[in-house]
Parts: C-alpha cells; structure tokens; sequence
C-alpha cells in the first residue's frame, strides 16, 4: 500500500469565520444593488434660435447673452428702439443653467441680469427651443422659452 499524507486539521472556528464573512459580503452586496434605482435618463433637449425684443422708445447697445455651462456668447451690437435680434443656429445641447444677460441703454447706462428660464413640462425634446428675452423699461428684462407646435415647421 502507498502511503498517505496526513493534512492538518482545518479547525472548524476558522471555517465558519470564512463562511460567515462570504455570506456578509454576498448579503451586503446583494443589498447594496437592490439599493440602486434604475430611472429613465431626462430628456436632452436643445436649443437653435435666441430672440431679443427691445421694447424701449430708445436704442439698446452691446446686448450680450452667456451660457454658464458652455460658456458661448449670443451678442447683438444694435436693436433698434421697438426692434428686434435674432439668430438661428445648429442646435445647441439646452442645460436649463443661468444664463448671464448684459446689455447698454442710449443713455449709457449698463445693466446686467442672471436669468433663469422655466422650461414647461409640455415641450417635448425633439423639437428645438428658442429663447426669448425682452428688455423692458428701467433695466427690466423677462425670458422664456417657446417650441414650435409638431408637425410643418416655417
């Protein structure tokens, strides 16, 4: 007969102290991912049109407009009293962070406002938005976003 090695002795407190940590970390990671909430990511919406409507009798100047988040400038020299600026662009990802507005009265007088703009819970993300602001007397200014209605676009 051939001979046979003899193991050691596995003592039993040693085995249960492993058996007891493997199932705590099972049991805490098990806990841990039922903890995990799965929810559907917001909707990205974007932007592609900003709008200045100057209400005022008298010219506005160096009206400049700054995204926080991208740090991009939307600026127009002169809007005529009662005028209007516009521009249409690629469509840019919207964020819904502060935006920086400054712009200059005929008197030479500067104003500087943070905006936040209010999206409403009835836009849908696939189409672009346009920002609107209009400057109103006496360093008043209100903003807010419009959508296009689905369907044929102008």
């Amino acid at each position: 007969m051939g001979s046979v090695a003899l193991r050691e002795p596995v003592e039993m407190d040693s085995l249960l102290s492993v058996c007891r940590k493997s199932v705590f970390v099972f049991a805490l990671v098990s806990l841990l991912s039922s903890c995990v909430t799965v929810t559907a990511p917001e909707p990205i919406f974007s932007y592609n049109e900003v709008v200045i409507i100057n209400q005022l009798r008298i010219l506005v100047q160096d009206v400049a407009i700054q995204a926080s988040e991208s740090g991009r400038v939307f600026s127009c020299g002169n809007i005529a009293p009662r005028g209007i600026c516009s521009n249409k662009f690629p469509a840019q990802p919207y964020y819904g962070n502060p935006i920086q507005v400054s712009w200059v009265v005929a008197n030479g007088r500067r104003y500087d406002r943070t905006i936040e703009l209010l999206l409403p819970e009835s836009f849908t993300p696939e189409i672009p938005l346009r920002g609107v602001l209009v400057i109103g007397a006496q360093g008043a200014i209100s903003a807010y976003l419009e959508q296009e209605a689905p369907g044929p676009h102008r």
